[in-house]
């Protein structure tokens, strides 16, 4: 009896190799499909984050419009280098159609890439940008000119404090002069016009002592009168910053057959058509900024020019004293890292016919929509990695 007793219990003292194996098993399933379901859900949220972004600054640059006389945000990043390419990692070099990229491995990745063409702005486009407001953009430093190595801060630099010849130490002031560009419309071109006149007038023929010179001051090229002969060598050294600014005329621009395509088609990573859809035009209703022609555009039945730019921190909607956007535009389906340009970007809709405050001929050029910082439209990402429940990538 006793015996059997010690059988039975031997027997069952303990699991053997096997059904340990068997549990390690079930529950080496059960721990991947809730790590498998815990990653889908993760990145669902951080998609449905990036939707709401985009609505909330959509609506809070709808509102900083609706108080700033329908002008769109100024100083807004062109996404243009120093180098007039795209700032972007992607894509690579020699594919059909698409804009050459900053060499830098540096700056916007995703689809935006192969969906943009960098090209020469029509005069109309930076006149009508320039009447909504859009006057400065800031470009990208590419190469060794960007010192700070930062996809986000490459268009600044910190100010230095010489210390000694052959010696200097970071201010910690911000230094935009290398990247902060004028836009070149008409308007401008007669202020660098009536500019260069300032700089080549020797002033007074007869000299600032002339008593009546002294008495009537002197009326410059600029319309202004100047009494002292240190008031008008300021302004001309004023109309010498205006004379030497950086201008720019290159655009980041989106059509229905721009960036890459393939035997004239747009290539799979290439969303032109579906932002287009989702700024609420249709793709052969977006004007080709490479037709040099407008009229033939306007008679072809095209509306409007789109045009891309980042929304950076120097934007002008920023700083505004009634609303104030400080979403920070990560990307928040990719892991961030300081190569990868993280701003939120904006489509701008640009009249082909310029704008006149007078007869209202045209509306102004306006924001049309908001997209990730990679280039996805809200209905692209709730297409793609919400309602088909797809896996969330670039």
């Amino acid at each position: 009896m006793k015996q059997n007793h010690l059988k039975h219990t031997k027997r069952h003292a303990g699991f053997t190799l096997v059904e340990l194996l068997v549990v390690v098993a079930i529950i080496a399933v059960i721990g991947a499909g809730v790590a498998v379901t815990y990653r889908y859900l993760d990145e669902q949220a951080k998609t449905s984050m990036e939707i709401s972004d985009c609505s909330i600054i959509k609506k809070a640059i709808s509102q900083w419009s609706a108080i700033n006389d329908n002008n769109i945000p100024n100083g807004l990043d062109s996404l243009v280098t120093d180098n007039e390419d795209l700032y972007s990692t992607m894509p690579g070099a020699g594919m059909d159609g698409v804009t050459e990229s900053a060499d830098i491995s540096m700056g916007v990745e995703g689809p935006l890439g192969y969906t943009v063409s960098v090209e020469e702005a029509p005069q109309v486009v930076l006149d009508n940008l320039a009447s909504a407001g859009l006057t400065t953009l800031y470009r990208h430093l590419t190469g060794a000119a960007n010192t700070n190595g930062n996809a986000n801060d490459s268009t600044w630099t910190a100010g230095t404090i010489s210390m000694m010849p052959g010696m200097s130490m970071s201010s910690g002031a911000v230094d935009t002069s290398k990247t902060l560009s004028t836009l070149n419309s008409s308007s401008y071109k007669e202020d660098v016009k009536d500019a260069q006149e300032m700089v080549d007038d020797p002033g007074p023929a007869d000299g600032w002592d002339d008593p009546t010179v002294q008495a009537d001051g002197y009326t410059a090229p600029d319309g202004k009168t100047y009494m002292t002969e240190s008031e008008f060598v300021a302004a001309q050294t004023e109309a010498q910053k205006i004379v030497d600014a950086k201008t720019l005329d290159r655009l980041a621009f989106l059509w229905g057959t721009s960036g890459a395509t393939m035997g004239g088609q747009p290539m799979p990573m290439n969303m032109a058509n579906e932002i287009i859809t989702n700024c609420g035009y249709a793709p052969d209703e977006i004007a080709d900024p490479t037709v040099q022609d407008v009229a033939t555009e306007i008679a072809n039945g095209k509306k409007c020019y789109l045009v891309v730019f980042g929304l950076g921190r120097f934007a002008s909607i920023y700083n505004a004293k009634s609303i104030r956007i400080d979403a920070p535009a990560y990307g928040k389906r990719n892991d961030q890292s300081k190569s990868v340009y993280n701003r939120y970007l904006v489509v701008v809709s640009v009249p082909l016919e310029t704008y006149s405050d007078m007869t209202g001929a045209t509306q102004k050029a306006q924001v049309v929509d908001v997209l990730t910082p990679q280039g996805y439209s809200v209905a692209s990402l709730r297409d793609k990695y919400i309602t088909d429940g797809e896996r969330v990538k670039d």
